[in-house]
């Protein structure tokens, strides 16, 4: 009876530390190899990445102005743009945040002169809204593909935009307008 509790004892105490260094040495085999791939200037590269803040209402999450006094949260969205006449594969995001690494993103491929849309993780929230609340910028994203040359990177200088969209107003007074009478109305 006392020997299963003494081997799944021995086996916890003896292979953590077993899992812990072949998990670091799987990181640090990664690390090199990601290293070793090339990068490319932002404008030579075939994948564009857009940041897009909205201000949104914090009750019924519609947009509202920058100017508003209604209580409001910013959302950021990310676009990927596939700017070749080639699909793109084995695409991933990386966030940094000055030189510490906050998270990656694995994406699915890119069509010929198509393009993504995805929402960025909390932790990606967290450090795009404290660089925003500062005003600094510092906030950069490694993006990671696969082409025809084998892997390659690049590295973009967060900067979000205003995302365009129709303003609160506009769609408050469309709503108030009433359509037009078109046919004659029998009383």
């Amino acid at each position: 009876m006392v020997a299963p509790i003494v081997k799944a004892l021995g086996a916890v105490v003896v292979g953590v530390p077993a899992a812990v260094v072949l998990g670091l040495t799987a990181r640090s085999l990664r690390k090199r190899e990601d290293a070793a791939v090339p990068v490319v200037p932002v404008d030579d590269a075939p994948v564009s990445l857009d940041v897009f803040m909205t201000y949104l209402d914090k009750r019924n999450h519609e947009m509202l102005s920058p100017k508003s006094l209604k209580r409001g949260y910013v959302a950021y969205d990310f676009r990927l743009e596939n700017r070749t006449s080639t699909a793109i594969k084995g695409l991933h995001v990386e966030l940094l945040d000055g030189d510490d690494f906050v998270g990656e993103m694995k994406l699915p491929d890119l069509p010929a002169r198509g393009s993504t849309v995805f929402s960025p993780k909390k932790s990606w929230h967290a450090v795009l809204e404290s660089h925003r609340a500062a005003r600094v910028g510092g906030a950069r994203a490694v993006l990671t593909w696969r082409g025809a040359e084998g892997r390659r990177r690049a590295v973009v200088d967060l900067e979000p935009r205003r995302a365009v969209g129709q303003n609160p107003g506009v769609a408050r007074r469309r709503r108030r307008e009433k359509a037009p009478v078109v046919g004659r109305v029998m009383s």
